[in-house]
């Protein structure tokens, strides 16, 4: 018996287009996940090569990486998570650039990135599959919208805890 990876990372049109998308992720997407979190991190002070990358690609090379931190995590507990779930729809055509521009200064770093994303060269392949899906959705009807979200554990595999702990 065979069973499925079990999916992380989701990329969802609105409206959804009425064929399903041509383009898929070739490997598993979760780098991009892994990207965006320690991107998303440097807020917080995150240190991570990743994040230290990211800081370079905004400061140093000037590039909105806003799109790609719009995301969020598909397990709803609250309705905060509900909020931020609903919230992280953003134009298809926005989040193409975005993936395409950092994919591109992934594939062709200069000597200050090179040795920050060393070993994460996964990262672009993703990001240009990424791209690709929504320009296909945003040429079907340019109002499309796009979300990222995640899921960290199978939902099968989360477990309760008694109560007082």
């Amino acid at each position: 018996m065979t069973s499925e990876p079990f999916q992380r990372f989701y990329v969802e049109f609105d409206p959804a287009p009425a064929e399903p998308c041509p383009v898929a992720f070739e490997d598993d997407p979760v780098i991009v996940l892994f990207f965006q979190s320690w991107a998303y991190s440097l807020d917080f002070g995150g240190t991570h090569e990743l994040a230290q990358a990211a800081q370079y690609l905004k400061t140093r090379q000037k590039l909105d990486l806003r799109p790609l931190l719009k995301y969020a995590d598909r397990d709803i507990e609250t309705p905060n998570d509900q909020r931020e779930f609903d919230r992280s729809w953003q134009p298809a055509a926005d989040l193409a650039a975005c993936a395409r521009i950092v994919a591109a200064a992934w594939t062709a770093p200069d000597d200050t990135l090179a040795p920050l994303i060393q070993g994460y060269a996964h990262l672009a392949p993703r990001l240009l599959e990424l791209a690709a899906m929504c320009e296909w959705a945003a040429a079907a009807n340019a109002d499309t919208r796009v979300r990222m979200s995640f899921l960290l554990e199978q939902p099968e595999a989360k477990t309760s805890r008694p109560a007082g702990y």
